[in-house]
């Protein structure tokens, strides 16, 4: 799971806030077609500056789903005040005065994000540890390095308090924010668990079942995971992982997941996940019913 500082005129970005925008597109002039190692669902932040701030910092973040390239005309009439502009000649004139020459590109590049959240107070990535270069002119990516760096942000973020002001009836940005702060540590956490000891026969039938898991609704992939998923409701975290084996290793098996299982919880009390319960599921290809009695202890029945 990926997350980008992407370098933000502050102007736009409180254009959005104060229209209780959701969701948006930004426009690029750059002839690059992407991001690399960016996926739908994956967190832009706002690197901008804030009202009399010299320096910037983060303001809030959205959801990336995709880029296609657009003419201005195009990109108008898909989009309208998305683009953080009230009219498409105020939208023309900021692009001239980006573009060299004043001359407006025959396609820009065009990223579209959703569900975004803005923050109360401005994240300062210093104040956590994160250094982002002050000539910074387009974007950089913030957790090659560091898995855990989105979660400081979110959790920086989460002190100050999230802008209500900018939220539709239909919307809650706080529910939005703590689940997208679920899913970053939940990779984090499933990366330090590591890989399972599953045989390539075994890891094909553990992936179909989640396959199938994720048919339901409200189930979704951890991040950095093929075959653990999770399923969030109101402050209750579900994980369900998969139990396959053949005659001669079951047992082992048995103990990897159930070993599997207690690192999810130790870790996820140590990252201390902002859920109210945690419990857990197995995935299995038919009745296992000396698996009731242990989930029973893992979810403290």
């Amino acid at each position: 799971m990926s997350s980008i500082a992407y370098v933000t005129d502050e102007k736009m970005i409180e254009y959005h806030r104060l229209c209780g925008n959701r969701s948006m597109n930004f426009w690029r002039l750059s002839a690059k077609s992407g991001f690399t190692n960016f996926r739908r669902g994956d967190l832009l932040f706002f690197y901008a500056r804030r009202g009399h701030m010299r320096s910037k910092a983060l303001l809030g973040y959205a959801h990336y789903v995709a880029t296609e390239k657009l003419s201005l005309r195009q990109m108008w009439n898909k989009y309208g005040n998305a683009n953080g502009y009230d009219s498409r000649e105020q939208m023309e004139e900021a692009i001239r005065k980006a573009a060299r020459r004043g001359i407006v590109p025959e396609k820009l590049n065009c990223l579209y994000l959703t569900d975004a959240v803005y923050f109360r107070e401005p994240v300062i990535p210093e104040e956590i540890g994160i250094t982002i270069s002050s000539q910074l002119e387009s974007y950089c990516y913030l957790d090659r390095e560091d898995p855990q760096v989105t979660v400081r942000i979110l959790k920086q973020a989460e002190k100050g308090g999230i802008d209500l002001w900018s939220a539709a009836q239909s919307f809650e940005p706080e529910n939005s924010f703590r689940a997208d702060e679920v899913r970053h540590q939940l990779a984090v956490i499933r990366a330090e668990i590591g890989r399972d000891g599953r045989n390539g026969r075994e890891e094909t039938r553990a992936r179909r079942l989640v396959r199938q898991r994720l048919k339901e609704p409200g189930w979704e992939m951890i991040r950095g995971s093929e075959t653990d998923c999770f399923r969030m409701e109101n402050d209750a975290l579900t994980i369900a992982v998969p139990f396959t084996w053949n005659t001669m290793d079951r047992d082992i098996r048995m103990k990897e997941m159930m070993g599997t299982l207690a690192m999810y919880r130790v870790k996820a009390e140590a990252h201390q996940l902002p859920v109210s319960r945690i419990c857990f599921d197995v995935m299995s290809e038919a009745e296992e019913p000396d698996l009731d009695p242990l989930l029973k202890v893992f979810n403290h029945e």
